[in-house]
């Protein structure tokens, strides 16, 4: 049977912070305990198909819901880079979570990065799955406003359910549908009771985030961190101006990483939307697993 999650809350830097822990019956006791951070506007059912796949080999895995998002306590303020840290590491010591694998999506990508250069000595190792690789204010073309201005998020609220699920069905994920998908995607975002859906993370502080992708030193962080880094990188054909723009920027990115840190270990995985945990659940297990060693 696979390992069944369990909820519970925490109180971390002064919120009350959800969190999602999974374990097998016999819990390996060498293993390093294995940290998720989902993305922006995400929460921790990103995970619900990776989470069980490495708990099955005795590792104790946990995500966080964090500051903003899913379950967990939602202030006006408090989005940067430094803040949202000292919420996961609060989480981590008061869940009694010691030198974990620390595995971040998209935007949570580059939270594990901040997390292992501020506590350079407590992580085990980082995955870096599809983000992190890109610094915004290295764009010459873009300024903290327009950088703003471009990725503010859709206004989706009141969109009927099934629109919703409509939309994440027309891509590759189809390949994948489940109802155990469709409820993980219902479960990121708030089902209302007119049978429509909106973003748990309020627009206001999506704006913040964005703000502290751009403020945050990216490049310089990657001198920081003294544990070992994987990147897995999901790359699909461009298919207009934007995401041909996009995929060059992440691959300039990406040259600069490993001219900077020879040692950091790019994975590409061919044919693979931003969603890795959803599409790829299995080949992203196991390449968390093979950056998640024995302790000495």
């Amino acid at each position: 049977m696979p390992a069944q999650p369990v909820d519970g809350f925490v109180t971390a830097n002064g919120l009350q912070i959800h969190y999602r822990r999974w374990s097998a019956a016999q819990v390996n006791e060498n293993l390093p305990p294995i940290l998720l951070l989902h993305g922006l506007a995400s929460s921790v059912h990103i995970w619900n198909f990776v989470a069980p796949l490495l708990a099955e080999h005795g590792y104790v895995v946990t995500a966080l819901d964090q500051r903003g998002h899913g379950e967990s306590e939602k202030p006006t303020s408090g989005y940067d880079f430094a803040t949202i840290v000292a919420d996961d590491g609060a989480a981590v010591q008061a869940l009694g979570i010691a030198h974990p694998v620390v595995v971040g999506h998209s935007w949570g990508a580059s939270v594990a990065l901040e997390y292992a250069a501020t506590y350079p000595d407590d992580v085990t190792s980082v995955v870096l799955v599809d983000g992190g690789v890109g610094q915004l204010s290295a764009r010459s073309e873009w300024t903290r406003e327009k950088a703003i201005e471009t990725l503010a998020p859709p206004r989706f609220a009141g969109t009927p359910r099934e629109a919703f699920l409509s939309y994440a069905r027309r891509g590759p994920l189809n390949e994948v549908w489940s109802p155990e998908l469709e409820d993980s995607l219902l479960h990121i975002v708030q089902l209302r009771e007119d049978d429509t859906v909106a973003p748990r993370l309020d627009y206001e502080n999506h704006l913040q985030i964005i703000g502290a992708m751009w403020d945050q030193p990216t490049f310089d962080l990657y001198k920081q961190v003294r544990c070992p880094i994987k990147i897995i990188v999901a790359e699909r054909q461009p298919t207009n101006e934007t995401e041909q723009q996009f995929a060059l920027y992440r691959q300039q990115g990406l040259a600069r990483i490993q001219e900077m840190r020879p040692d950091v270990q790019i994975v590409r995985m061919a044919n693979t939307v931003h969603d890795i945990p959803f599409q790829r659940p299995r080949e992203l297990a196991q390449e968390i697993l093979s950056y998640a060693p024995p302790q000495a």
